[in-house]
């Protein structure tokens, strides 16, 4: 065989591994199964992804939901005082995002149908200006919450709820 034909072969197989392993699916070891299981994940939740209205949509700990599953559990051991004020911020906070949601929904819709109409980038420029700003106070609103279950949690009590996030987030992958 030339040197010729060996480049050429070489250059051909390449070409062919390198555009099979960017398909979907495809590539090798468990990537392929990665993006395909991935994708499967992402097609139970439907629309999911556009439904958050936050900018940061995992990573950050929904204490308040989660508190409310644990609400008299004996280890955490919330005092009756704890109770009262992680109530006030979880009311406040509800009541801000509630505020908020119905907006960012209907403003997404808009820009997704215009979007699909052909509507030019610059003619949708100021609604995600808006929608990002409403996300951003969205996620403001989470930090907050977040920072202020933090101040009435003991370190003690915020460790046990971090070691439930994790058993939490363990048995969600298994059912992946």
């Amino acid at each position: 065989m030339t040197r010729k034909t060996l480049i050429t072969t070489l250059a051909a197989a390449t070409l062919t591994l390198s555009s099979a392993w960017a398909q979907p699916g495809q590539g090798p070891g468990m990537e392929g199964q990665h993006t395909m299981k991935m994708h499967k994940k992402h097609a139970k939740k439907g629309k999911r992804g556009m439904r958050s209205i936050f900018l940061i949509q995992h990573g950050l700990p929904h204490y308040s939901k989660i508190l409310m599953t644990m609400w008299d559990d004996p280890k955490l051991a919330l005092s009756s005082e704890q109770k009262s004020k992680l109530e006030a911020v979880r009311n406040r906070t509800m009541q801000q995002v509630k505020e908020i949601a119905p907006q960012v929904k209907k403003l997404t819709r808009e820009i997704v149908k215009e979007s699909r109409s052909g509507a030019k980038a610059e003619s949708l420029s100021q609604k995600v200006d808006t929608l990002a700003s409403l996300k951003a106070k969205a996620t403001k609103t989470q930090l907050q919450c977040i920072e202020e279950t933090r101040t009435i949690l003991t370190p003690k009590q915020l460790g046990y709820v971090h070691e439930h996030l994790k058993q939490m987030r363990k048995k969600h992958r298994k059912h992946d």
